[in-house]
């Protein structure tokens, strides 16, 4: 079971150093990418990925460096990719208790917005975040979102995509020590922790938006699946390596990465393409996604 307040994974924050740059990559790699919006308070910009899944990606960058921000400005230093992760929770202020009585230690939370421009004219959308204490969440920064305006972030007219993509599928983490970090994962997202030699599978409980499961390998696991991936040479593990994105038609899919020009994988079934092309996330597209089609 999971902690009381939390309802799956919500978004995954990429960090990048060319927030124009990332658009069009994500762009070439078959995704619709929102118009950049602007956080006031966190000096940030972004453009989102959404799904109808209720899941999205975020890009973003830093466009004037603030305590606020810090942890990103010092992210990017190192390098770009998967940043943070926030889960998903209907009280982000609720939340805090239960998070401290299971050994996560949160800051304040924090209410912040961006515009979103409307047929209508703009509106804000808005939202309070609850940061856990990155030195209890190996891989990486870990945060609650809860979102005050839904209907703001995931548009009608966004959804869709011309690689056909429907929702996250996977959060891949790469770690020399699987057991420990799939059991911090499970502890947040409750579930089973399935062994799969040097690979753990976080499975969390119940079904629907949010609901994604977290594949914890060791890099040599991982390298099956995304050959001498730069990120490998460079991260500090453990980190978020990348993802994996349900389509519903394969073919358009390859269509996409054919037409993105970007050196792709293709094998059982997936289509993988390394974090050099995806502002430092591996990625993988899978319309019926297996384990086995990413560790052997």
């Amino acid at each position: 079971m999971s902690i009381d307040g939390i309802t799956g994974l919500d978004h995954l924050v990429i960090a990048t150093r060319d927030l124009d740059a990332a658009r069009d990559a994500y762009a070439r790699l078959g995704f619709t990418v929102t118009p950049r919006g602007h956080h006031t308070q966190l000096k940030s910009a972004n453009h989102t990925i959404l799904f109808p899944t209720g899941t999205y990606l975020e890009l973003l960058g830093i466009e004037e460096q603030r305590p606020v921000n810090a942890h990103y400005s010092a992210f990017l230093r190192q390098r770009e990719g998967i940043a943070a992760i926030a889960l998903k929770t209907p009280d982000a202020r609720a939340a805090v208790g239960p998070l401290t009585a299971a050994g996560f230690p949160v800051s304040e939370p924090v209410d912040f917005g961006r515009p979103v421009e409307l047929p209508g004219g703009s509106r804000d959308a808005t939202f309070t975040i609850t940061q856990i204490d990155p030195g209890s969440t190996p891989a990486g920064r870990v945060f609650l979102c809860q979102h005050h305006t839904p209907d703001l972030v995931w548009r009608p007219d966004q959804l869709e995509h011309a690689n056909s993509a429907t929702g996250l599928e996977a959060l891949v983490i790469a770690a020399a020590d699987p057991d420990a970090v799939a059991a911090t994962y499970a502890a947040l997202l409750g579930g089973t922790v399935t062994d799969r030699g040097s690979a753990r599978v976080v499975v969390p409980a119940g079904s629907g938006d949010g609901q994604v499961p977290v594949l914890v390998a060791t890099p040599d696991r991982l390298h099956w699946a995304w050959t001498a991936d730069p990120a490998f040479a460079t991260a500090t593990l453990p980190f978020f390596a990348g993802f994996v994105v349900r389509v519903a038609d394969p073919v358009k899919a390859q269509q996409a990465l054919q037409k993105s020009k970007f050196p792709t994988v293709v094998g059982e079934g997936v289509m993988r393409v390394g974090s050099g092309s995806a502002c430092g996330a591996m990625i993988a597209f899978a319309q019926d996604f297996y384990l086995d089609s990413l560790i052997p």
